[in-house]
């Protein structure tokens, strides 16, 4: 993790904590073992040589820090949230197998590399809420084909007791929900997006919108029984449901959700890169918005730079704020 000054439009990097398992060995990125958050990824070196599996790899995405100094990260991959100390060492990792704390068994079926892509600590200090980037693979890939639904999870820190929620995406072509960010203790701002580039001809079309969500009211759709497919309604799955109609079949309310910012019409310069990822609350007209520039490298089965097509510059990571028409609160 990488601390940063703005200052005169310029970051600047100040200082470094290194992630660290619990006996203090430096995280790697390979991929978890069977059983253990693995999704039949595996990792090559430039040799071609398969580099092994690691139950302490991390694919990390949401960030939130504590007010004790400590970490929070969830990632993609089991999906887990791992706690880290201030100096970045684990304290302890919650995932759908772990011993204390665990998030629900259903997490386990999340799409490969579609885990946990946001999460975000309540201005309390008491809840984390983690969102799924894509419906889960629940029970099946073929059986989810156009659900729209996410399943949101909520975990009481102190004692481990979640609830889950349903936020629907806008539209199954969608790479989906890429963050959360809390504005009180039951509400949030979500970032939602397709996986496209924006030029001036296509602009119109690209997808990567900031939604206001709220908590109250919504239906809890957590599993007593915390089965592998989760609670059912007449035998299906929330993700088989897949619309707000066939929802509301079976009294299930999905988060309310409401449009507070378009990166495509929200910011003075064109937003030029195809993934919106990090999200950040500056005050309730102020927020933040980064990119993930895949270290400027692209390509399926080989490898190329990652040229932005409306400015034929190669990715970089950028940090836009956006000017909010509402405030939040």
């Amino acid at each position: 993790m990488g601390k940063f000054r703005l200052k005169d439009n310029t970051l600047t990097l100040e200082s470094v904590i290194e992630l660290k398992n619990k006996d203090g060995v430096k995280l790697n990125g390979l991929p978890n073992p069977e059983g253990k958050g693995g999704s039949g990824e595996k990792a090559l070196g430039v040799d071609g040589n398969d580099l092994g599996k690691s139950e302490d790899g991390i694919d990390s995405e949401g960030l939130a820090r504590a007010a004790d100094g400590s970490w929070w990260v969830s990632d993609e991959y089991g999906p887990h949230i791992v706690h880290f100390d201030a100096s970045g060492k684990e304290i302890e990792r919650i995932n759908p197998w772990s011993t204390g704390k665990k998030l629900p068994l259903v997490f386990a079926k999340r799409r490969p590399n579609r885990g946990m892509e946001g999460l975000t600590l309540t201005p309390d200090g008491k809840t984390l809420v983690g969102i799924m980037q894509f419906p889960l693979y629940n029970p099946s890939k073929d059986a989810i084909k156009n659900s729209l639904a996410i399943r949101i999870v909520t975990l009481d820190i102190a004692s481990g007791v979640t609830k889950q929620y349903v936020y629907m995406m806008e539209r199954t072509d969608l790479q989906a929900v890429s963050e959360i960010a809390a504005v009180s203790n039951s509400t949030f701002i979500v970032l939602e997006r397709d996986g496209e580039y924006a030029t001036e001809t296509t602009r119109s079309t690209v997808f990567k919108k900031i939604y206001k969500i709220d908590l109250s009211g919504a239906t809890d759709i957590s599993d007593a029984n915390n089965t592998a497919t989760g609670k059912l309604f007449d035998g299906k799955t929330v993700e088989e449901l897949k619309d707000a109609a066939t929802l509301a079949k079976y009294n299930i309310k999905p988060v309310n959700k409401t449009l507070v910012a378009d990166l495509m019409t929200d910011i003075k310069e064109l937003y030029p890169h195809d993934k919106a990822e990090g999200l950040a609350v500056i005050n309730p007209s102020l927020i933040a918005v980064c990119n993930d520039d895949d270290f400027g490298v692209t390509g399926k089965g080989f490898y190329a730079t990652k040229i932005l097509p409306y400015i034929k510059t190669v990715d970089k990571n950028s940090i836009y704020f956006v000017k909010l028409k509402d405030p939040l609160k």
